[in-house]
């Protein structure tokens, strides 16, 4: 007797293995895929200083903002503006950033622009300084051109030194949708130090004040980058 139980239950078991085998297995839906950005960006080097891959050229993040970024966790980040331009390629949004270090040593400050791609924004290139102070980063002024081909932006940098009070630096950059590059001076000779600068729009030409002693005036170039012009008393 006890032969044919055991025969049943291993008959049983087979028949409980075979129901199991049967029985269709749930398979995990795939991990969605990071949307690609547009061949037309550039694959260029950040601008400058290199805050990590979050902040390179043709890196689609979902949102736009100061934790998508690999900051210092133990530094403080802040948003200092945000604005959108309208270029024949499409929108581009720029969001500048200040980050201090905790307590306070040292600082830095940066610009990253980018696209609006598939419900996120894809990175055109990123400007970005280091200093050993504190920096405060603001708009200075804008200019787009008459066709929409590029934009002009004056950043003003403001570095609390201590011994000698505050120095005021400036930064020039140009975008076209695709890239973005320095458009006075190349690194790490590109920060103006000067009491004034301003951007000046004659009709369909832009021109750049730096005022030391006298406004020295600049011109831009078809390809998007400042050259000597006559000097303005």
């Amino acid at each position: 007797m006890w032969v044919w139980t055991c025969v049943l239950g291993l008959l049983g078991s087979g028949c409980t293995a075979a129901r199991e085998a049967a029985t269709p297995v749930p398979v995990a839906a795939p991990a969605p895929s990071t949307p690609a950005c547009p061949e037309s960006i550039a694959a260029d080097a950040p601008l400058e200083a290199d805050y990590g891959p979050r902040s390179h050229a043709r890196r689609w993040l979902p949102a736009l903002a100061p934790s998508e970024f690999a900051f210092v966790p133990t530094n403080a980040v802040e948003e200092s503006f945000r604005q959108r331009l309208e270029l024949a390629e499409g929108s581009v949004e720029l969001l500048a950033l200040e980050e201090r270090s905790r307590p306070v040593t040292d600082g830095g400050a940066a610009l990253v622009m980018a696209r609006p791609v598939a419900g996120g924004f894809c990175i055109i290139n990123t400007w970005a300084t280091w200093q050993s102070t504190e920096v405060d980063v603001s708009l200075a002024g804008s200019w787009e051109s008459p066709d929409q081909r590029m934009a002009i932006l004056l950043l003003k940098l403001e570095l609390a030194r201590a011994a000698g009070g505050e120095e005021t630096r400036w930064v020039v950059l140009g975008t076209d949708g695709d890239r973005a590059w320095i458009a006075l001076g190349q690194p790490p000779a590109h920060q103006l130090i000067a009491p004034s600068v301003s951007l000046s729009p004659k009709k369909d030409q832009l021109y750049l004040d730096v005022k030391i002693k006298y406004v020295n005036r600049l011109r831009l170039g078809p390809d998007g980058h400042f050259v000597q012009a006559a000097n303005k008393r």
